[in-house]
This record gives C-alpha cells, structure tokens and sequence, in this order.
C-alpha cells in the first residue's frame, strides 16, 4: 500500500527507527576500526607478514565498497527492511566464523565475507531514515545518524581493545554476533518494509559493471598501499580495468530504460559536493587514525585498552557537533559549516604532525577532540547537501551511491596515507636495519612494527644468528631503535601535513559547490511515491 506522506502524518515511531538504523550503522562502521589494535596480536598468533595483515582489515573495505550501491538498488527493489536483516543476518553468521580463523587466509576470506552482508548497511538504512521523516526533521535525523558514524570509528578501537587484552583476537570479530543480533530483532519490530513503488526491471548489466568497477579499483589503490609501491601492474592494472568498467556503466545508464546508476543525479551539483566531501572527510579520517594507531600503541607504548580509549575523544567531539549539524546549517548553511569543519580538521592534523616521543599525551587527547569536532560538523551537512535531491523513489540507491563515495575515501585513506607513510619509513631508515643479524632482516625495515619486532627477536637469539654476529648486534640494538623511532615521526609528521592539506581541498569544494543555505527537498522528492509492504 502507499506510505502516507511524512510531511502531513509524520511515524510516531520515526525516532525509534532512527535509533534502530544508527545502531545498525554503528555496528558495521565499528568493524572498519576493531582489529586495528588487535593486528599485534594477529600477528603473533597466525604468523602474518604485514601484506597479510594489511589484506585482513582492507578485505573488509574492498567487498564493503564494492557492493553499497548494488544492495541500495536491491533494497528499492526488495524492500529495505528485507534486505537490511539478510545482510545483517549474513554479517552476525562469517563474523563467526571469522573469529575462529586458523591462518590470515582464512581470516581475508571471512573479512571479505563481512564486507558483503555490512554493504547493505548504508545505502539501506539512510533510505529507511529518508522515507520516515518529513524534509523539515530531515537534516536533524540524518545529523544523528551521521554520529553513529563517528561513535564506530572511535570506539572501534576501544571495544576492540578491552576485548583483545581480555580474551584473544577472535573476540573483537565475535563481538558481532550479540549486537547484529539485537539489532535484526529490532529492525524486524520496529522498521516499516519501504520500497520503490514501480521499480522496473532489475539492471543487472548496471549493476555487475558498478560492483565489479568499483571493486577493481579498491583492489588496486590497497594493493598500492603493499612495501612493494604503486608503480606496478597488479596496482594500476585493477585500477585501469576498474575505470573502463565504470567508463562501461555510464554508457550503459545513458541507453537503459531503468539504469541501476542515476547519472542525472551525479551530475548535480549539490550530490557531487556532497559526496565529494565526504569522500575527503573519510580519506582523511580513516587514514590518520590508522597511523595514529601505531603511534600511541608501538611508539608510546600503550596496551590495546588504552589506545583505544585514547581514541575516543574523537567520538565526544562528533557527538557534540553531529548533533548539532542541523541547527548549524540553518543558521549557516552547509558550505560555511562544512568548510569550517574541514579547517577544524586541518588545524588537528597539524597538531598531530608536532607530536614527539615526549609530548603529554593530554595534548593527543586534545587534538583528538578538535579532530571529532571537525569530522561532526562535516559529515552530517555533507550527507544532507547530497541526499537533498535524491528522489523518495530511488531513496535507497541514491543514498549507497553517496555512501560508495564515503567508503572509496576510507580505502584512499588506509592504503594511500598507510602506503606513504610506509615508503617514507622505509626511505628514512634506509641501511641501517643492517645493524640487524642477516636472518633477522626479511621484512623488518617495512613498519616500525616489524623493526621492534626483528629487534626483540634478535636479542632473543630466535634467529638463529651466531655468537658473534649477536654480540655486534646487542652492542647497536639501542641505536636501532631509536633510528626506527625517529623514521617513524619523519614518516608521521609528513603523512598528518598531507592530511592536513586533504582537509583544505575539502574545506575548498564545500566552499564552491556545496549551498550557501540549507537544502532543501526537491519537487521530484517530495511527488515520488513509496509503497510499504506489509508489517
């Protein structure tokens, strides 16, 4: 039957709803950042090199991204209700598995299999939010939802800390479970089955060319991010396939009677602003996190807990502006809102870049806090600037398209700043990881991770290194470490003035194109219709 207009009878249960698709968002979100500071231990357990370790967080991101805008089109179709509880039922079911993963290929596969059920996440939940609340609750709703998206990156971290310094790695996986589970019931509960009305036959050419377009070139920009750089062909190889895929997709939607990609939308510009934004905002958010994650865990050595609890400023400061994003817009419109965000989130990552051996970590604290008010004010207008013209009728795609941007930024983010950070690392430290015994080396000089742990083994005598070779060795392991930790801050301090200038380009684009005033709902948005399927 149709939905009754949420201008005129709004849901009473739309905040309840709300609640429940933030929750949902949360969850999926979390995952980016949970075995972030269980890789030591991932390490140490299945023997993983660091290509291995990198592949087990990115294969998450790869499927992740690669399949947001085929299951928003599927929830248009299928119902968004539907879709989202079989995606989450499928997540809670390989994180399971994943958990118990005996080596890290087992561990990628499962990952990637988590990728697959969290897609449906996104595009789905911000079409059920869009069709439940009225255009003048709209930016409100979508400003809450946006800090379920800072709480999951901050507290990923945390969550997954207090887990792995408790019980094993496996438990940051496993943790899944209870939470998708009490998030299916209330979805079944509380969230209407909203659909497109007359959604047309399924565009199946579209939609394999977006998922295998997409999924090629985040294969690639991660296999940049590998110690054996970008300038090969298993990295601009998937890249190039990935965009004559893409290339393929829009001459494709220009023929289509109903094309999974909207290209009329993209070429708005209040959508392109939007998601450009965002794409930013996340490249930046994401990758810094990911680099700061070794400095406060190796470098200043803090136990998994306290890393991630060192994180979690980071979610205040969300918090305090996310929810306050729609009165901001009003009273400044989007592109002042997001401009001064992304220049907050400048001035953090120039704190950051400052950061030494022996520097309070009150003042990491307090730029974490600057950081989170940055990314709140910016994530939420961002959204709202994009979704603004996307019609009711193809909420679902419409809002996975935007999202795609999102999640291509958090794979630039890790692979792009990861891989910078690497190959100054590397550059920095140069021959002097020769001061290691011969059987030690192997890929010790790749992170500042992989040097300490070459040097605790070596003093160890685990390598099987002669008398004589280790005693030259003991007598120049202290000048080892400190080369590795002065490489380490180099490689940080150039990585966070790179972030910082990502921050200004975002800061730029929301300035030219995003509105001077807050969106509002187009005609074509308000007019489409949107059919519920029974409760």
């Amino acid at each position: 039957m149709a939905e009754a207009d949420p201008t005129v009878h709004p849901d009473r249960r739309r905040w309840a709803v709300l609640a429940v698709m933030s929750f949902c968002m949360f969850i999926v979100v979390m995952d980016n950042t949970i075995l972030v500071v269980a890789l030591k231990s991932i390490q140490q357990s299945l023997s993983a090199t660091n290509a291995q370790l990198q592949w087990t967080m990115d294969a998450y991101t790869l499927t992740y991204a690669a399949l947001m805008f085929t299951t928003g089109v599927l929830g248009d179709r299928l119902g968004h209700r539907n879709v989202l509880v079989f995606g989450m039922l499928f997540f809670t079911v390989v994180s399971t598995f994943g958990a118990w993963s005996g080596d890290t290929a087992q561990l990628t596969l499962w990952r990637a299999l988590m990728g697959v059920g969290a897609a449906v996440v996104p595009g789905c939940t911000m079409a059920v939010i869009t069709n439940a609340f009225p255009p003048a609750e709209r930016a409100k709703a979508i400003g809450l939802w946006s800090v379920s998206n800072g709480l999951g990156i901050a507290c990923g971290p945390v969550i997954g800390g207090a887990l792995v310094s408790e019980f094993w790695w496996g438990s940051a996986l496993l943790v899944n479970v209870p939470l998708a589970g009490l998030a299916m019931l209330a979805i079944v509960l509380l969230v209407p089955n909203t659909k497109a009305p007359q959604p047309g036959r399924l565009d199946i050419a579209g939609v394999a060319l977006s998922a295998s377009g997409v999924g090629l070139i985040v294969y690639g920009v991660i296999a940049g991010g590998e110690p054996a750089g970008w300038l090969r062909a298993p990295v601009f190889g998937p890249i190039a396939a990935g965009g004559v895929l893409l290339g393929t997709l829009v001459w494709h939607s220009r023929r289509a009677a109903n094309p999974a990609l909207d290209l009329p939308l993209l070429r708005t510009r209040e959508f392109a602003a939007g998601a450009a934004t965002m794409s930013l905002t996340f490249l930046l958010v994401n990758g810094a996190s990911f680099v700061l994650v070794f400095y406060v865990q190796i470098l200043r050595g803090f136990s998994p807990l306290q890393s991630g609890l060192l994180m979690l400023p980071v979610a205040v400061g969300a918090v305090l502006t996310g929810q306050r994003s729609d009165a901001l817009m009003k009273r400044f419109g989007s592109a002042a809102v997001v401009a001064a965000g992304a220049v907050t989130l400048c001035a953090g990552c120039t704190g950051f870049a400052l950061l030494d051996l022996h520097t309070g970590i009150w003042v990491f604290i307090v730029l974490q806090f600057v950081s989170g008010l940055g990314f709140g004010a910016t994530l939420a207008p961002s959204m709202t600037a994009a979704l603004s013209v996307v019609p009711k009728a193809r909420s679902g795609a419409g809002s996975a398209l935007a999202n795609t941007f999102r999640q291509l930024g958090t794979a630039l983010g890790v692979a792009v700043l990861g891989s910078l950070l690497g190959t100054i690392y590397r550059n920095q430290l140069g021959d002097r990881i020769e001061i290691l015994p011969q059987q030690a080396r192997g890929e010790a000089g790749n992170s500042i991770g992989s040097t300490l742990l070459a040097v605790e083994r070596a003093r160890a005598g685990g390598d099987g290194a002669g008398p004589a070779e280790l005693s030259r060795f003991a007598r120049r392991a202290a000048e080892l470490v400190t080369a590795a930790q002065d490489s380490f801050l180099v490689a940080m301090r150039v990585t966070m003035v790179v972030s910082a200038g990502v921050a200004l380009l975002a800061a730029a684009a929301a300035m030219l194109w995003l509105p001077k005033r807050e969106p509002r709902e187009p005609s074509s948005a308000r007019k489409a219709d949107v059919s519920v399927g029974s409760r």
